[in-house]
């Protein structure tokens, strides 16, 4: 008796949640639809749909290069000459430019490789000592420029920026003598 009385009560109770959930789907889910179901005709608007404004922020990029088309060429009008070498690594080319300064900021050596979907600037600065005030400075920065950072690991040791086109920065330490920012243009 007691398991007749159990299944019951299950049944009941699974009759009870299907009968909530089947309650809400009658109710029309898009807005071209009145609240008894019936078809309504959106107002027309003379207006062309406006594409949303992003003019309120920066857009990440190094030296005005913002998009994943860049070229060696574009690289070298941005740093005003040749790369100082170029070497290869797992398959890609690197071109590094030896002491090189954005804004505000100095790097020791900046590293442009061209990958598939994106190009990545990577901006190093070597030194025994000063490597939290030059970690510091970078993030104000980047702060500066765009906005509030986000951690990309659990202990926060490596911090991004991005933009809504997808180009993205990270600031990290790479060892105890090398602060990296790196700048990934995926637009």
């Amino acid at each position: 008796m007691k398991k007749i009385i159990a299944l019951l009560l299950c049944c009941f109770l699974c009759l009870s949640l299907f009968a909530g959930c089947n309650q809400d789907a009658d109710q029309p889910t898009d807005h071209t639809h009145d609240e008894n179901g019936n078809h309504v005709e959106e107002p027309s608007s003379s207006e062309a749909p406006t594409q949303e404004d992003h003019s309120d922020h920066n857009h990440v990029n190094y030296k005005g290069l913002s998009s994943a088309a860049a070229t060696l060429e574009d690289v070298a009008a941005a740093e005003g000459r040749e790369a100082d070498f170029s070497f290869e690594a797992g398959g890609t080319t690197y071109y590094a430019y030896n002491n090189v300064t954005l804004n505000t900021l100095t790097f020791t050596q900046v590293q442009y490789s061209f990958n598939e979907g994106y190009v990545r600037i990577s901006c190093t600065y070597s030194a025994d000592g000063v490597l939290e005030e030059i970690y510091s400075l970078w993030e104000q920065e980047m702060t500066g420029l765009y906005g509030e950072s986000s951690a990309l690991n659990a202990d926060g040791s490596i911090i991004k920026w991005a933009d809504h086109t997808g180009n993205y920065v990270t600031l990290t330490y790479l060892n105890d003598t090398t602060v990296q920012l790196c700048f990934y243009l995926t637009a």
